[in-house]
């Protein structure tokens, strides 16, 4: 791989400033000139420093487009409160694509509709969001509307919260489509055949189960709009990662009572010391996590968060430059303490403790269902919203919840021009990021 090639050279370069003893100018050397994809997925050439302004898809500036006024893009789009809208940038084709979508999910006659029916996978709550993602491009390419099954039986539906609201986008989320109330599905409805996505065109009945969400073609973009990416100098290996953006963008929205529970929570377990505009957001995601990718310390997150500090400073101007404070995000205690305690940031985070947990190698919805589901959710959708105001993030990429911020904050957060850092191990290579 040409990634472990360039980490090769610059391996082989310190060890040889080593040898002679040169451990300060190596280290001077490491920090200024370790190439970006460290952390990011950029492609560069060799180990110098690459501009980290621009969102990790891009190819160019050209992949991104001034922010839409979201009022007339998307109703209820969750946008942030230090971006007014027409402010910013977002990914290229995100007004276009939340047009299509919404269009597409709310046709004017439902009886005239087919439907997707979407039962969601026990996972975390990222991994959920991302599946629907999949589920709603199966809908698109079957020209078919994408609901939630309801009820559904995920642990996240399973408390008094949700109570006779057992649908993602009843307890949760706005409607997903104009069409889901009042609509009778049947009890027993034949499931979509994933293995051909053409001839699934051709289904005529009126409602289809899609319960294996992760096994559609994950990999691709909707057909309707495969051209319009033609444009957007983002790699074709990449472009699926840009479509899982759109459809977290419309998927996570959160409805009238869930965004009251979320704004109460802000107001009695978060300090009101300041904005988060131009602090860094550092998510630390572990739990079951170690079971899908190798484990990232506490000290690589610091490392991570101050290359992207310095990096910001050398180049930065005004508004633009970053503050040395962290929004940090995580179910570990551990890591909160080594951040308050260990390193020289100024650190906010939600005081919540009913969402840490001592065990962090506990599965997440075995934990969920252990604290309370909707807690662990809404106090996971105020950690979201806080991420989302920041103004550089730092995270692992192969954390399904690090790349919902990333997708959000580029979408509806109108930050897609602001640097993400991967806090991988520097020998990590590029990686397909699942659901």
């Amino acid at each position: 791989m040409r990634t472990s090639r360039v980490v090769n050279t610059c391996r082989r370069k310190a060890k040889a400033l080593a040898s002679l003893g040169g451990l300060l100018v190596f280290a001077s050397w490491w920090l200024l000139q370790t190439p970006t994809r460290r952390f990011t997925f950029r492609a560069d050439s060799g180990c110098n420093n690459s501009d980290l302004s621009h969102h990790h898809l891009e190819a160019t500036n050209d992949t991104l487009r001034s922010c839409p006024v979201w009022e007339d893009v998307l109703p209820g789009a969750w946008t942030v409160q230090d971006v007014r809208s027409g402010q910013g940038e977002a990914l290229h084709g995100t007004s276009l694509a939340q047009r299509e979508l919404f269009r597409h999910q709310n046709p004017q006659d439902c009886s005239n509709a087919r439907f997707l029916v979407h039962k969601s996978q026990l996972s975390g709550i990222g991994s959920m969001i991302h599946q629907a993602s999949i589920a709603l491009a199966a809908a698109l390419d079957t020209d078919r509307v994408m609901i939630f099954q309801n009820p559904d039986s995920h642990v996240l539906l399973s408390d008094d919260y949700c109570h006779n609201m057992k649908a993602m986008d009843v307890c949760y989320f706005l409607p997903i489509s104009n069409c889901t109330k009042g609509l009778q599905v049947p009890a027993d409805i034949p499931s979509l055949d994933w293995s051909k996505r053409d001839s699934a065109l051709q289904v005529n009945e009126k409602f289809l189960l899609e319960n294996q969400g992760v096994t559609w073609p994950r990999y691709t973009v909707p057909r309707r709009f495969e051209k319009l990416l033609e444009y957007s100098h983002i790699p074709a290996p990449r472009r699926y990662y840009w479509w899982r953006a759109q459809a977290a963008a419309y998927v996570v929205r959160l409805n009238e009572r869930a965004a009251n529970t979320v704004r109460q929570l802000r107001a009695q377990r978060f300090d009101r010391a300041g904005s988060l505009q131009n602090a860094i957001s550092v998510h630390i995601r572990r739990g079951d996590k170690w079971r899908e990718s190798a484990p990232t310390s506490d000290a690589e997150y610091d490392f991570a968060a101050t290359y992207l500090y310095d990096s910001n400073a050398a180049s930065c101007q005004g508004s633009t430059c970053l503050g040395r404070k962290i929004f940090l995000s995580t179910e570990d205690p551990v890591a909160i303490d080594f951040f308050v305690n260990h390193t020289r940031w100024g650190v906010r985070y939600v005081d919540n403790p009913a969402i840490l947990k001592p065990d962090t190698q506990k599965w997440s919805h075995e934990w969920a269902a252990e604290i309370g589901p909707s807690k662990d959710m809404l106090g996971s959708l105020l950690n979201l919203q806080l991420a989302i105001e920041c103004s550089g993030w730092v995270g692992t990429l192969s954390s399904n919840w690090c790349r919902l911020i990333d997708q959000m904050r580029a979408t509806v957060g109108c930050k897609a021009h602001m640097p993400f850092v991967d806090a991988s191990k520097p020998n990590a290579v590029i990686h397909d990021l699942g659901p």
